[in-house]
């Protein structure tokens, strides 16, 4: 009792035979969630969420069981629509699935969300799989949102700008002892060094924390 039913909208295979096994506990990491567990609570208030596959890749749907395991469900074709049985409480998760290449768990979102819930008002929910928006690269979200290797590569670019830029050899008009023109970092302007790093930002994408679970089904 207290499991989700599944039923698809537009296509799709039975699903009496499907196999739900269990994966391992999301590890603290998994969700960007906070320190506390993400898992159902209770299964007092049926409702279901309505997912759209907007990506170009095949997504399977994990419910978080009342442990916070992953539970395999249905796999939606790109451009399918599937309902999904479920409880206020329940939170889904998803992946993609793409044999030919790999890929990240944070490559499909809802709402630049990892885990949704249902919704408490309308007593359904539409939910959009797609790719998540990206971080735009700024000398004000360099730290937060970009990797240590990331950082410690601007940070040594930046030195070197600064050294050169304090150093006669940053002349444009500068000969080596070859009698070759040189040119080094310590001409460039400052716009142009933040536009290199800019370009050389590695993708993030935007993972926004899970929205709790409406109050109402909480307290249930």
């Amino acid at each position: 009792m207290g499991n989700c039913n599944t039923r698809l909208l537009f296509g799709g295979t039975n699903t009496n035979a499907r196999n739900m096994a269990a994966a391992a506990p999301a590890s603290d990491n998994a969700y960007p969630q906070g320190a506390s567990l993400m898992r159902s609570t209770s299964s007092d208030e049926s409702t279901y969420i309505l997912f759209e596959n907007q990506t170009e890749s095949r997504v399977k749907l994990y419910w978080l069981n009342y442990d916070g395991q992953e539970v395999a469900y249905r796999s939606i074709e790109p451009g399918r629509i599937h309902r999904q049985q479920t409880f206020m409480t329940h939170p889904w998760t998803f992946k993609l699935l793409d044999p030919g290449t790999e890929k990240r768990e944070t490559d499909v979102v809802v709402d630049d969300r990892r885990v949704v819930f249902p919704n408490d008002d309308i007593g359904q929910r539409k939910a959009v799989l797609r790719k998540p928006s990206l971080w735009e690269w700024s000398p004000d979200n360099h730290k937060k949102h970009f990797p240590k290797k990331f950082l410690e590569s601007t940070e040594a670019f930046l030195r070197v700008h600064h050294t050169q830029r304090r150093t006669k050899s940053a002349a444009l008009t500068a000969e080596d002892w070859d009698g070759k023109p040189q040119v080094d970092l310590g001409v460039l302007p400052t716009e142009l060094i933040l536009r290199i790093i800019e370009l050389s930002a590695p993708e993030m994408p935007i993972v926004l924390p899970p929205a709790p679970a409406s109050p109402r089904s909480a307290d249930a």
